[in-house]
């Protein structure tokens, strides 16, 4: 086990240094599962590096989506709301609720002529959404940036813009203050199109929880057995009715669908569209209308209000739909409304307030050598630091993962620590990415790892600042997220690790601007007989 308060032979790049290790040899990717589960035990065996072998199938990425849709826009022609239409009327799932979609799908027998048999292979495995005992999860793709999205409710998001978008504005459903108290209510008002998967799917996962049909209420996320060539999904732990990859499509859904609606000018084909989205410079240019920015653009666009407002509706239609066996038979009106509160307040706390946060296994990590040291929560302190080389922040998934995988190595083989030091690493690209994360001890801070979290910015800060979108990650979302996890006290300091170690880090610049942040004191301490104070 790591000796965390052995003493540090100086300090280089803001962390402690140790003796180099021998060179290891294999990159075999290893994480900590989420919620304290040990992070020597994984379900997922990724080789993260290693060259895709040829394979009959299509790799689970969105190129593949997006090319097979170029190759329908070419065939059908025509509006480029039809070839995103029929694809999304042969993928969407045949439950009865599926089937109160904008655009109800009714064949599964993918009747696309004019694609190969691979495509139709391909999409088969798209059809529906869905988790099996393994945890292994289909219906789902890997984006360029690093996330994973569901199909389904990614297409009826922009099937429901689309529709938007020719029919006008749709009405606002009427705010219904108690839809569920009176048996003599009439039919449901009609759902939003672009919320109704998000809705829909968020109504039965909380009914299920809420009677016990199911072990958790939402998430998790999980890890692809390649990178490279992605073909199986698994969950890093039991699966909820909604997994973080059909959040973020419904997510993405409800973004693209809105853009198309407000936009006569949106691109000509959806191919372009999703290109543009996962892999290019953004709707209409705009750098943070990406994928990258989903959870921030979402809120941009939900409130919880018009959330709470859907979520009752789906509610409504779910009792129609279940008739005299509702999932929420024998429960009084007050505890419904408790549960369409703890929905909302749920969901936006965990998919909207919190970052997203890349796991391990995600990035290729090589796993903790020994046996990690539990922190005792919550803790107390944030130290702030920069990495200084790498020197500038990453922009991309690839680039952000090699990174990670870079100071892990230093840190593991020429500093020979158990593991990379810090406990979230921020990269360029607008994600934070799990380095021992909120269970486990670090090396950031010599002589405080136990005492808080070690926060590092990708780049060198001595003489420029960090991205607005990557400090406020960082400022906004992570500290209030560790807060009402109960991972971090509520009267939490932050500090810059120069005040607790003498270095530099984390860089002049970055140093003066979390001095402006909530928490942030100044330290003082007796240095040759001289009271310093910084």
């Amino acid at each position: 086990m790591e000796r965390v308060q052995r003493r540090a032979t100086r300090v280089i790049g803001g962390l402690e240094t140790k003796k180099p290790l021998s060179h290891l040899t294999c990159l075999l990717a290893g994480h900590y599962a989420q919620q304290g589960h040990s992070p020597l035990v994984s379900r997922v065996s990724q080789k993260y590096l290693r060259a895709p072998l040829p394979h009959v199938r299509f790799p689970f990425r969105m190129d593949s989506v997006i090319r097979i849709l170029e190759d329908m826009e070419s065939h059908l022609g025509g509006t480029p709301d039809l070839p995103v239409t029929e694809l999304f009327r042969e993928l969407d799932c045949k439950s009865a609720f599926c089937q109160l979609s904008p655009a109800p799908g009714t064949s599964v027998s993918l009747n696309l002529p004019y694609l190969s048999e691979k495509q139709i292979f391909f999409l088969k495995h798209l059809q529906n959404h869905k988790t099996d005992g393994s945890w292994a999860e289909s219906g789902a793709v890997l984006t360029p940036d690093g996330t994973t999205v569901s199909l389904s409710p990614l297409l009826a998001g922009i099937v429901g813009g689309l529709e938007r978008g020719q029919e006008g504005a749709v009405p606002t459903a009427a705010w219904l203050k108690d839809p569920l108290n009176s048996t003599n209510l009439g039919p449901c008002p009609t759902l939003d199109p672009l919320l109704a998967p998000l809705a829909k799917s968020l109504a039965v996962a909380f009914s299920l929880f809420h009677t016990g049909q199911s072990q958790a209420l939402l998430g998790p996320d999980g890890c692809w057995d390649n990178v490279l060539a992605p073909h199986t999904f698994t969950l890093l732990s039991p699966p909820s009715p909604m997994p973080d990859a059909f959040i973020n499509g419904a997510m993405d859904g409800v973004i693209l669908g809105t853009y198309l609606a407000q936009n006569a000018c949106s691109p000509s084909n959806i191919s372009t569209l999703l290109r543009r989205y996962y892999a290019g410079e953004g709707l209409a240019g705009g750098n943070q209308t990406r994928s990258n920015f989903r959870r921030k653009n979402f809120s941009d666009l939900v409130s919880k209000e018009k959330l709470r407002e859907q979520l009752e509706l789906s509610l409504c239609l779910l009792q129609r739909l279940h008739g005299s066996h509702p999932l929420l038979e024998g429960t009084a009106d007050e505890d419904v409304a408790s549960l369409v509160g703890q929905a909302v307040e749920e969901f936006t706390t965990l998919y909207v307030e919190c970052p997203a946060i890349v796991p391990r296994c995600m990035w290729g990590a090589q796993p903790y050598k020994g046996t990690p040291t539990q922190l005792q929560l919550p803790l107390g302190f944030v130290y702030i630091h920069h990495t200084h080389t790498p020197g500038k922040p990453c922009r991309t998934f690839p680039e952000c993962t090699a990174d990670m995988r870079s100071m892990q190595h230093f840190h593991q083989v020429v500093r020979g620590w158990d593991d990379i030091g810090y406990s979230f690493v921020v990269g360029g690209d607008g994600y934070i990415y799990q380095g021992r994360g909120w269970q486990w001890v670090g090396a950031h801070t010599l002589g405080h790892n136990s005492k808080g979290y070690g926060i590092g910015f990708i780049g060198d800060y001595m003489r420029a600042l960090p991205d607005l979108f990557a400090l406020e990650l960082v400022k906004d979302n992570f500290m209030q997220c560790a807060v009402r996890g109960a991972r971090l006290k509520a009267n939490y300091t932050v500090y810059g690790h120069r005040q607790v170690v003498p270095t530099l880090c984390p860089g002049d610049r970055l140093f003066q601007e979390i001095k402006t942040w909530k928490g942030f004191k100044e330290r003082c301490f007796v240095k040759h007989s001289v009271r310093l104070c910084i």
